[in-house]
């Protein structure tokens, strides 16, 4: 009970200071649960701001993504093997955004962060799985500066049984409604690393499509622009061949 009790604020400590200066951001958090025994970790409120190093998109002030809380059950044993599992990990109310300016985003940095500056030679010392992934409730948001366009969606809902390391191919059911209009959308999908090939079914009822009007402006001076959709889409395809 002690190390329990340590450990979880200097964890929230050492994230906060450490974690955060090293992807350029700040992150704050209300608190944080770990269990060393058990694996399971649980952030509460947790908030990662923009970089202040894009003048061109953002200030730094505003938040980047946000979550009401964060889970995530690691497999400690197979940590032996040199197989690092997260058996769960659900993302509670999860907030993005993301900015566009020309080919700038609000991510490139981190882009540029996390790409290797030579292709990797050697084989990975660990292997990496995660078995289910579960998003409850998400709202996401992309503001274009230029046209400009500012769209979102809300009730985002995902679950997936993840990816194993040695597994070439993933897949999601997910769900959503439109965030400025009506409409809605359900459906599945799935990808395959190896080959690029994808399959998707999108059941989409009533969707609106009034982020078109935002492209539109420039024509209709004097009107306005207002359509929805209905569709049941299947469709199968590859990412090789356009």
């Amino acid at each position: 009970m002690i190390v329990i009790i340590l450990i979880s604020p200097i964890a929230k400590y050492l994230v906060e200071k450490y974690v955060g200066k090293y992807l350029g951001r700040q992150i704050t958090m209300g608190w944080i649960y770990i269990n060393p025994f058990t694996g399971y970790v649980h952030i509460s409120n947790l908030k990662v701001y923009e970089s202040k190093n894009l003048p061109a998109i953002t200030n730094g002030d505003s938040i980047f993504f946000s979550a009401k809380g964060v889970s995530a059950n690691f497999a400690l044993l197979k940590m032996l093997s040199k197989t690092i599992e997260i058996e769960e990990i659900n993302l509670d109310h999860p907030k993005g955004t993301i900015i566009q300016n020309k080919k700038d985003l609000n991510f490139s940095d981190l882009i540029t962060l996390f790409t290797p500056k030579k292709p990797l030679t050697t084989p990975a010392k660990f292997h990496f799985n995660i078995l289910r992934i579960k998003i409850i409730d998400g709202e996401f948001y992309y503001h274009e500066k230029l046209i400009p366009i500012n769209y979102f969606i809300k009730q985002v809902n995902l679950e997936s049984k993840g990816k194993r390391w040695d597994a070439d191919s993933i897949a999601a059911k997910f769900s959503l409604q439109q965030g400025l209009g009506s409409g809605d959308m359900k459906g599945d999908f799935m990808i395959n690393f190896k080959n690029k090939e994808y399959r998707v079914a999108v059941l989409i009822h009533k969707f609106d499509l009034n982020i078109i009007e935002q492209y539109l402006k420039e024509l209709i001076n004097y009107g306005r622009f207002s359509a929805n959709i209905d569709a049941d889409v299947k469709a199968r395809g590859g990412f090789n061949d356009e």
